[in-house]
């Protein structure tokens, strides 16, 4: 009695749990019971309600007849499978799944169970599963790298596209073969290990070679996994990721890293801007295959060279070309790079610049300093070139970067000694410039035994222009002064402003007061014209006093002071007038021996 109640509950729980709908109709085929599966199937909410309807009241009536002919079946004891659709309580049309069976009750048949499926949940679940096969089927087929499927005794079971592609083997030439007959013999043994780790359940990544069909080695990366169905590693998934590509573009990235190494080592070596743009663009020929290179400058109508370094073929520092025939002319404007790999080739046979282009092969890319189009940087070969990769030429434009910084560093240095040594307004040296001029300019005097002359210089009532005229006009007249005296004195003189309307003069070799007086005769009638400035004439004279070494000093200081003193005795005098700081002083040529008498007296 016990196994009886038992199994009479084990029933109950397979007819109440039973995700299937299930329903039992008697012999008239009205509805006798059913499981919550059914009500919810049907859209009953109430089972009082839908119990003793008939069965034709669940059948779509298309289907009543086959349904009439399956039900007839099980109540002679048969068991019947159909597709076809009943009708919820609200009328819904439901394709289903049917099993009709008789139900038997002490011997006989007392009516038909029903057991009943959603069809759409079925072929929903149906297709899902397919879909899903496909979507593995083609991810296995077409994936980019080569798989290969292997079984628990590590022999191909399948092989995909990608492995057919790299290697040349058609699947049927390999399938049940071993798998490490395609690896490299030096790394059959970690694939074997690593294929012995993947049937343990853990997966593996290594470096490998394999084999194509004419035995070449293709560099990969092979990954070995479980392939598990349920609980079972039933063999392998080897997957070869083909990194020939990767490994070409790594060395590219560290040879690249290497040739920036020594950039940067280049640009922050001691030494000059120029040496340091020489080196650069030394590095730069060796690199990229050029047989020379150079940076030029653009002027309003010619380029000029700067710098060169390797076999010149003609190109030396400080070449002047007109700008129609250079090449990098090319470059003024929005250009910002050329590459030509042969001149001899149409259509740079026939341009301008080929007769002053002794090359075959050229490179050129512009060069900006201080955001300003400067030259550009030049890389030439005595040969064609057959091409600049990507790769070198952004390490040409970071050269070129490097040689712009390097450029400006020497303008910058340039405008400091301007600033250190020169003039703001005229350009002229200053009295820094002046005193090292005037010492260096003593010392060969002594030496041997010369003479020279200093002269101080101002302009005659110049207060009254900046007074009248104002401060801009006043600095315009002195800028036309300054380019007089430039004008009167010879390159061996130096003329430089102290400051205000204050001038002076230094005459390195004189061998007597006339030819001082030659000078300053000649500084005089210089300042007799009108100075035009914007359209308008100022009226300029000016007074000069000449002190004489070694008659009348024996140092810079002592010249300079009585130099000075003899200023104010011309303008004492009247002014726009010369005067020596001692009258005595020799008209003619002195010898040597009155120079060492002077040396003696002072």
């Amino acid at each position: 009695m016990k196994l009886q109640a038992l199994f009479d509950d084990l029933l109950a729980s397979l007819y109440a749990g039973n995700p299937d709908a299930i329903a039992v109709y008697d012999r008239d085929g009205r509805l006798v019971t059913c499981n919550d599966a059914a009500l919810q199937l049907s859209g009953y909410v109430d089972r009082e309600a839908v119990l003793g309807t008939h069965i034709s009241q669940h059948v779509y009536s298309k289907d009543s007849e086959r349904a009439r002919q399956a039900f007839a079946a099980a109540l002679a004891g048969h068991t019947r499978h159909i597709e076809t659709t009943i009708r919820d309580g609200n009328g819904v049309i439901i394709p289903v799944e049917v099993y009709l069976f008789p139900a038997q009750a002490k011997g006989s048949i007392a009516g038909v169970f029903v057991q009943a499926r959603d069809r759409v949940a079925l072929h929903e679940a149906e297709r899902s599963m397919g879909l899903n096969q496909e979507r593995f089927r083609s991810l296995f087929e077409y994936h980019p790298d080569a798989i290969m499927a292997l079984g628990s005794d590590g022999r191909i079971s399948r092989v995909n596209v990608g492995l057919e592609a790299a290697t040349g083997y058609y699947g049927e030439q390999i399938i049940t073969k071993a798998w490490t007959e395609i690896i490299a013999p030096e790394c059959r043994e970690e694939a074997a290990s690593a294929f012995r780790s993947a049937v343990g359940g853990e997966a593996t990544e290594f470096d490998s070679f394999l084999l194509d069909r004419l035995g070449n080695r293709i560099d990969v990366q092979l990954k070995l996994v479980p392939l598990r169905v349920g609980e079972t590693v039933e063999g392998a998934y080897a997957i070869a990721k083909d990194v020939v590509a990767q490994r070409s573009a790594e060395r590219m990235i560290a040879e690249q890293s290497e040739r920036i190494r020594e950039l940067y080592l280049v640009a922050a070596a001691q030494g000059e801007s120029s040496q340091q743009i020489d080196k650069t663009i030394a590095l730069g020929c060796r690199l990229f295959g050029f047989d020379c290179g150079y940076v030029t400058r653009f002027d309003d109508v010619t380029i000029s060279i700067v710098n060169a370094v390797g076999d010149d073929a003609g190109v030396g520092v400080g070449a002047v070309y007109p700008k129609d025939s250079a090449l990098s002319r090319l470059l003024v404007g929005e250009r910002q790079a050329i590459f030509i790999p042969d001149l001899d080739e149409p259509p740079w046979d026939s341009d301008p610049a080929r007769p002053t282009a002794p090359w075959r092969s050229y490179f050129a890319t512009k060069l900006k300093v201080h955001n300003r189009d400067f030259g550009a940087l030049v890389f030439a070969g005595d040969h064609p070139h057959a091409g600049v990769p990507e790769t070198d030429r952004d390490l040409i434009q970071l050269m070129s970067l490097f040689v712009a910084a390097a450029l400006e560093r020497t303008q910058h240095a340039e405008r400091m000694q301007q600033l250190a040594f020169f003039d703001a307004l005229t350009g002229l040296p200053n009295r820094v410039l002046f005193d090292d001029r005037i010492k260096q300019t003593m010392s060969v005097a002594k030496r041997y035994n010369r003479g020279f002359a200093v002269m101080y210089l101002d302009l005659d009532d110049f207060k009254t222009i900046n007074d009248r005229f104002g401060h801009l006009a006043g600095d315009l007249v002195l800028k036309a002064v300054a380019e007089r005296l430039i004008l009167a004195l010879r390159e061996s003189d130096t003329v430089a402003r102290f400051g205000g309307d204050e001038f002076v003069i230094l005459q390195p070799v004189v061998n007597g007061a006339s030819d001082a007086a030659d000078l300053a005769r000649k500084i005089i009638s210089s300042m007799q014209e009108p100075v035009n400035v914007n359209g308008a004439d100022y009226a300029v004279h000016t007074s000069v006093g000449i002190a004489l070494y070694p008659y009348d000093g024996l140092t810079a200081e002592e010249l300079m002071d009585r130099a000075d003193r003899a200023l104010y005795r011309a303008k004492r005098a009247g002014r726009n007038r010369w005067t020596f700081f001692n009258d005595d002083a020799p008209l003619k040529e002195w010898p040597a021996s009155q120079h060492k008498k002077v040396t003696e007296r002072r």
